[in-house]
């Protein structure tokens, strides 16, 4: 310490001569000699001086490092050394402004020690001015800590910024003996900060706080206190806006307002918006509570008035009481309000307009005129949210939204059509109703099971058309279908009152509804259609009702739309024949499985494979063939009632057509038939013969006949005359076959003929004659 005072005291000596020697300097009336003289007296304390300095300098240092990196405190000496070194620096100023003007003029012979000096001097003079930007960062350092003690965040903060201003200008300048107290400011600075950081957070979380509750009964209730004080208004408006201002210094202000909106969205303006969640606000002495109870239960939309009006009273009272507060920020000011809009209204625009306004666009036109009531609601929120700054003045989204009503109205209306008929799509098919006329000869109509009429638009082009032309057959569909069919005549009606761009609309929406069962309905109905015999028939009815009236569709209709569109080409007939394409393959993808089902069961039994030698192979051969006749009279029972008459015949006759066929291939492969073995044979066949007829019989159907198994049954001929060539002698098959003419002949080859006969007989001469005369 006493080191330190007599610096002072050397240094204020210092300063006294150099103040003397300059008003000396500044007389006129020296002669040359003296000029002389008085310049080697003011080079010779010059010298004295920079060295008085250098000890200052020193002494200033080593303050500061007992400070900061000692950790002594000693605030009055650091205070006298700060004035201490500008008073030296103004002196030095001064000295330099009289070495220019008088020694560097007139001492010529001594120009190499004056610039010693003066390199000198400079370099003490940038030594001592580091040394004051250190001691001004420790008097910064030390008016932020006080500042924060009296809750001045702001002045604490705007300390801190400047502390960080200096400490960069000098780290600019060589002070490589300064560099640890540079170091031990800059930590200070840094815990400094974040003490600074910790303490205005906890002011903001007592400011603004959250609270979750869930209720027994399923509810959440989430409520937001917003504490602005007890104090009077002002005084509080006051330390939040300090406190605003030092979060915007420090940083941290974006991300605090960040996590305000993210959480405004989650527990506010998304329950408000689409969930039943309801609005409690209550003034309290220290500020205010908002709270919203959102059941879990309650899941939908308020009109979009009601949520317009609920979110405006949240808005209202954040704005009220927090958010209407300004920072600068740069050049310009800047509310909470408009940071919040900057961080979430993008995200809030969104789902205003996905999940409150799109759901209040009606989805009908007789709907439309209650809509001007919302597009006015939209406006005025829009407007207001302007006002309060969360939106900027040329953000118009959800205005726009709301007016463009023809546009949003259009596709909401093709959607909901869309959703609706998808809807129908994947609805159970086992709900039939019949298509059947009343009336021999008459037109069509549709009748529930109990055999009610039923009043259907989908009858219209059954109307328009003769009963025999381009008509369907009798049938049944599932009442899905008919409701489906509705809708698609219905949007046709529509379509011929609106206008010409929604019209255009309406009619892609009935094609992209049919593309769409094309596609939806093999998928949805797949395990039904693999399992269900009943379903394949159903889908395949419905697909064949289906593309029966997209046929004409657009012919009905064409004449009836806008003018604008009757010059356009309306049709639906490339879809009719999709439709038809895919009810086809859907029946015969069923149509395979069942006769791959069939053959299984034949082949599993492996009766026919050893009934030729073995006649104990009958009761397997039997079990197998009467398992098959079961699952053909199962068809046969589902089948008769839901398909039409001419495609329930077909489909029967291929299926028994492939089971005669592999009948007939097994019995004409035995090599060696025993008389037992082809008596047994002979009964076996005749079950299937004496049952399957019966199969081509549909009840309500008087033209069918069980003679009908001949038409439909390409080989029936052929496993007739197997059962008789079985039980024929060598006279009768001859006969039968009558030199390639007879019905042997015409039913079997020559080859097959002979397999036969070498089965049935033994080897002997007439055999031989026999064999011989077949060729």
């Amino acid at each position: 310490m006493t080191a330190k005072l007599s610096n002072f005291k050397l240094l204020g000596y210092s300063l006294k001569v150099n103040r003397n020697h300059v008003l000396c300097w500044g007389c006129v009336s020296f002669s040359s000699e003296q000029k002389w003289k008085s310049s080697f007296q003011n080079s010779q304390l010059e010298g004295k001086l920079v060295l008085k300095a250098e000890e200052a300098q020193l002494g200033a240092c080593q303050d500061l490092r007992s400070q900061y990196c000692s950790l002594s405190l000693d605030v009055q000496i650091t205070t006298q050394l700060h004035h201490r070194i500008n008073t030296a620096v103004d002196e030095l100023t001064q000295l330099q402004d009289s070495v220019q003007q008088e020694v560097a003029y007139g001492v010529k012979g001594s120009v190499g020690e004056v610039d010693g000096l003066v390199r000198k001097w400079r370099e003490v003079y940038e030594g001592l001015k580091s040394v004051s930007l250190l001691l001004s960062a420790h008097k910064h350092l030390d008016d932020a800590h006080k500042a924060e003690m009296s809750h001045e965040f702001r002045n604490t903060a705007q300390n801190l910024a400047e502390v960080d201003r200096i400490l960069g200008d000098a780290s600019k300048k060589e002070i490589e003996s300064q560099l640890d107290v540079v170091s031990a400011l800059q930590d200070a600075v840094v815990i400094r900060r974040m003490q600074l950081v910790y303490t205005v957070g906890e002011v903001w979380n007592e400011t603004v706080s959250w609270d979750e509750e869930r209720r027994n009964n399923g509810s959440r209730v989430v409520t937001l206190l917003i504490k602005v004080g007890g104090e009077s208004s002002k005084e509080s408006l006051q330390k939040l806006q300090q406190m605003f201002e030092a979060l915007y210094m420090l940083g941290e202000l974006q991300r605090r307002i960040k996590a305000l909106g993210k959480n405004l969205m989650r527990y506010f303006f998304r329950p408000i918006i689409n969930c039943h969640a309801e609005l409690k606000v209550t003034e309290r002495s220290d500020g205010y509570s908002i709270q919203v109870t959102q059941q879990d239960s309650k899941k939908g939309n308020f009109p979009a008035a009601v949520v317009f009006m609920t979110l405006q009273k949240v808005f209202a009272v954040l704005h009220s009481s927090l958010l209407s507060l300004s920072i600068k920020a740069g050049e310009e000011e800047v509310s909470l309000m408009q940071l919040l809009g900057r961080e979430v209204s993008e995200e809030f625009t969104q789902v205003l307009i996905k999940e409150c306004l799109a759901e209040a666009v009606p989805c009908s036109q007789a709907q439309l005129n209650k809509y001007e009531e919302v597009k006015v609601a939209a406006k005025d929120f829009q407007q207001f949210l302007v006002d309060k700054g969360f939106y900027r003045p040329d953000e118009m989204s959800i205005m726009e939204y709301a007016a463009n009503v023809d546009t949003v109205f259009s596709n909401k209306a093709c959607a909901h059509i869309m959703e609706r008929a998808r809807e129908l799509m994947v609805r159970p098919v086992h709900v039939l109703v019949c298509i059947t006329p009343l009336e021999p000869d008459g037109p069509l109509v549709i009748q529930d099971e109990g055999g009610n009429k039923l009043i259907k638009s989908t009858m219209k082009l059954e109307n328009l058309l003769s009963a025999k032309t381009f008509n369907l057959p009798r049938c049944q569909i599932s009442a899905s279908m008919c409701d489906l069919v509705e809708l698609i005549y219905e949007t046709m009606e529509e379509a011929c009152t609106s206008s010409p761009q929604h019209a255009g609309r309406l009619f892609y929406t009935v094609r992209n509804i049919l593309s769409l069962y094309c596609h939806v309905v093999p998928t949805a109905h797949a395990y039904s259609l693999a399992t269900l015999p009943q379903q394949a028939a159903v889908i395949h009815n419905n697909s064949m009702y289906l593309g029966h009236h997209a046929l004409l569709l657009g012919h009905q209709y064409k004449s009836k739309f806008p003018q604008d569109l009757r010059e356009s080409i309306l049709t639906t007939v490339d879809l009719g024949h999709e439709l038809r394409k895919m009810a086809t393959t859907t029946f015969l993808k069923a149509l395979q499985g069942h006769r791959t089902a069939l053959i299984d069961t034949l082949r599993e039994s492996c009766g026919l494979d050893t009934i030729g030698c073995n006649i104990d192979g009958v009761s397997k051969a039997e079990q197998g063939m009467r398992q098959c006749l079961h699952q053909l009279q199962l068809l046969h029972r589902v089948w008769q009632t839901v398909l039409p008459c001419s495609v329930y015949t077909k489909a029967m006759g291929v299926l028994i057509s492939s089971v005669i066929e592999e009948v007939i291939t097994r019995v004409v492969s035995l090599e060696d038939i025993s008389a037992d073995c082809a008596l047994a044979l002979i009964n076996l066949l005749n079950l299937l013969k004496d049952n399957v007829p019966a199969l081509f019989i549909v009840e309500g159907e008087s033209a069918t006949l069980a003679d009908d198994v001949v038409c439909y049954v390409k080989l029936w001929g052929k496993f007739s005359e197997l059962i008789i060539v079985l039980g024929a002698s060598l006279r009768e098959i001859l006969d039968r076959w009558a030199e390639g003419k007879g019905p042997l002949a015409h039913e079997f080859t020559p080859d097959e003929a002979k397999q036969l006969i070498r089965a049935l007989f033994q080897n002997t001469d007439k055999r031989a004659h026999v064999l011989a005369k077949i060729k």
